[in-house]
């Protein structure tokens, strides 16, 4: 599927409906402090050239304390909504602050291809079907 109809598919759901799911590698530091592990390269022999080199294998995303908060809950069951509601009680935000903030946050990982969302994937799957 393109990135193309990607948009357009988060563009035509209610995002607080839809349940997020961790795609990239992920660490946590003794802070609580997400590193998102985005591999270089998906080539066996360019990974093996860079061990060998001692090249780090990753590209690192350093994530805020609310988008660290945010990725750890993300569990693939909760949908938005339920993500924000528990956020809520950490966080010292007006609730729409807190629901923009959250909303942009997970489209712009969705984006960048580090998430996906369940529903979207059923459908993707259904449309590679027919």
């Amino acid at each position: 599927m393109s990135n193309n109809s990607n948009s357009k598919s988060i563009k035509n759901a209610n995002i607080l409906e839809l349940i997020p799911k961790r795609l990239s590698e992920f660490k946590v530091d003794d802070k609580g402090l997400v590193t998102l592990l985005v591999p270089r390269t998906k080539s066996a022999f360019m990974l093996s050239i860079m061990e060998r080199l001692n090249r780090s294998l990753y590209i690192t995303i350093a994530l805020d304390d609310i988008g660290s908060q945010v990725w750890q809950l993300i569990d693939g069951k909760s949908n938005t909504t339920r993500l924000i509601e528990q956020l809520e009680n950490n966080i010292n935000e007006t609730q729409p602050q807190l629901v923009e903030r959250v909303v942009k946050y997970l489209s712009g990982l969705y984006h960048n291809k580090h998430i996906t969302f369940k529903q979207l994937e059923v459908a993707q799957e259904k449309g590679n079907k027919n």
